[in-house]
């Protein structure tokens, strides 16, 4: 992992301050959406809970993980965690849907392969993660799972890339320290507009 920081190659590298600052821009978006819209959101959040509870967690997180998109799981945890679901629930559902989704995204890419639509939009949107993957294998895996970048995105493309299906899903259970960091970041901020 550390050839990922290291690596230059022409190419922008991969640098802990930018993990550092995906962190610091969740905790003031949650700051500021607990200080300034409250109410809004915590009424949403126990709306959605009240509907659909841990369940729901479970599946947009996994949905989100599974599927390429540009979207995160963190609005989904903000939502729980707004709706009076604890830290620990939001924990482990998150890390076990989040690490579900890795999984069978990286199975349905090594099953049919890369669209070439989607290929173009990655390649287009997230340039560098072929070439992370092609360069470092499980390695590269490990770096999507912490970097700010859809998980889905990585794991379909280590599929159909072949990547070693033991080592991607050893690297995925980074995702568990990542939600971790998320989670406590997001509980503080939404915090900080508490009465």
């Amino acid at each position: 992992m550390s050839g990922v920081a290291s690596e230059t190659n022409g190419r922008r590298p991969v640098r802990v301050w930018s993990i550092v600052a995906g962190f610091v821009i969740i905790f003031a978006l949650a700051a500021a959406a607990g200080v300034l819209f409250r109410e809004p959101l915590f009424g949403a959040g126990s709306w959605v809970v009240a509907q659909y509870g841990v369940v729901g967690l479970a599946v947009a997180v996994l949905v989100v993980d599974t599927f390429p998109t540009p979207m995160s799981y963190v609005p989904f945890m903000a939502l729980g965690l707004a709706g009076g679901l604890s830290l620990m629930d939001v924990l482990v559902v998150s890390s076990i849907a989040s690490y579900a989704g890795g999984c069978t995204g990286y199975a349905i890419g090594r099953t049919i392969g890369m669209p070439s639509r989607l290929e173009a939009w990655i390649h287009r949107r997230y340039p560098r993660v072929q070439e992370m993957l092609d360069r470092y294998g499980g390695w590269g895996v490990a770096a999507i799972a912490l970097l700010p970048v859809p998980l889905a995105v990585g794991t379909w493309s280590a599929g159909s890339l072949k990547v070693n299906a033991r080592q991607a899903a050893v690297a995925l259970l980074l995702r568990v320290p990542k939600t971790m960091v998320y989670v406590a970041v997001l509980d503080r901020g939404l915090s900080l507009g508490a009465p």
